[in-house]
């Protein structure tokens, strides 16, 4: 039995295209399943804890949706051995799905979750926050705190993204924004705690990305040696660049060669704890959890067993 569950909305009504292609396949080949469909945001994560608390055994979830619906159901499975997790993207980043590879044309993707050459354990992350109001959260592919948090976030509110997503130039959206967020975002200073050792103070602060997949943003290349197995977080910080540098270097982001230069720090790590001067954005897989100052970043090693 394949329990699935759909975001219809996911790329302005791609999820729900998506679906009837891979339902009349279902149908054609007599494959059981089950069905539900998001209606809100951590909607979600409510249908997974349902799924796995009236489900005895090994429970096959297959996620329909973007990295946003990925991530909800993740933060839904209390107990990962009990899950195997498949994945059918149709969101507009989709960065989980580029960095393993997983085929965009729903029919294909179905075809590697119906007859899986391998199952892979991959790391996840948890983000703590101090605010004593934001419960941890669980992400699968990045997260962080800063620009790339103020990017997602205005991204999210803005109405442009849904009548772009329907052409398939949501993109767009990321670079005009990414380029205003440089222009306006006032950077703050942090103290970061590198696995219970203290790294340091840094003033203007732009970003502090932690990574278990290279990619987000739809394709940037965050943190180009980020290994989903390696039980580590793959940290980048951008930090005292002033603004026409940090524009000048906004494009090779999709090549990773920001990584070359000066005021961009990468470091591996399973923990890291950032408290900056300010209440400043937190993102995971493009969700914005808290606006807060201070958190604790940490990897779970090889729990989420993915078919592929």
């Amino acid at each position: 039995m394949y329990h699935f569950i759909i975001n219809p909305k996911s790329c302005s009504g791609r999820g729900i295209r998506h679906w009837w292609t891979i339902k009349d396949e279902l149908d054609k080949h007599q494959i059981p399943y089950t069905v539900v469909f998001t209606k809100h945001m951590g909607h979600a994560t409510l249908l997974v804890r349902e799924i796995c608390s009236d489900n005895d055994g090994i429970i096959n979830i297959i996620v329909l949706g973007g990295d946003g619906t990925l991530n909800e159901t993740i933060n839904g499975i209390d107990d990962f051995n009990q899950v195997l997790l498949g994945y059918v993207p149709s969101g507009s980043s989709n960065d989980f799905a580029r960095a393993l590879n997983i085929p965009q044309d729903p029919i294909q993707a179905l075809a590697n979750i119906l007859k899986p050459t391998r199952f892979q354990y991959l790391d996840y992350g948890v983000v703590s926050f101090f605010d004593e109001v934001t419960p941890p959260r669980k992400f699968v592919c990045n997260s962080g705190i800063g620009y790339d948090a103020n990017v997602c976030n205005e991204v999210q509110a803005s109405p442009l993204k849904k009548r772009l997503n329907r052409f398939g130039a949501g993109k767009f959206v990321y670079i005009a924004i990414a380029f205003k967020q440089l222009l306006t975002m006032k950077p703050v200073s942090a103290t970061v705690i590198v696995d219970g050792i203290k790294k340091d103070t840094y003033q203007n602060v732009l970003l502090v990305s932690s990574m278990i997949h290279k990619y987000e943003g739809g394709g940037l290349i965050m943190s180009p040696k980020a290994n989903p197995c390696d039980g580590l977080l793959s940290v980048c910080l951008v930090h005292g660049l002033r603004k026409a540098k940090a524009l000048l270097l906004l494009p090779t982001l999709m090549s990773g060669n920001h990584v070359r230069f000066k005021g961009v720090e990468t470091f591996d790590c399973s923990e890291i704890e950032i408290m900056t001067d300010k209440d400043i954005s937190v993102h995971t897989e493009g969700e914005i959890p808290s606006v807060c100052s201070h958190i604790k970043v940490c990897c779970i090693q090889e729990k989420i067993r993915m078919i592929l």
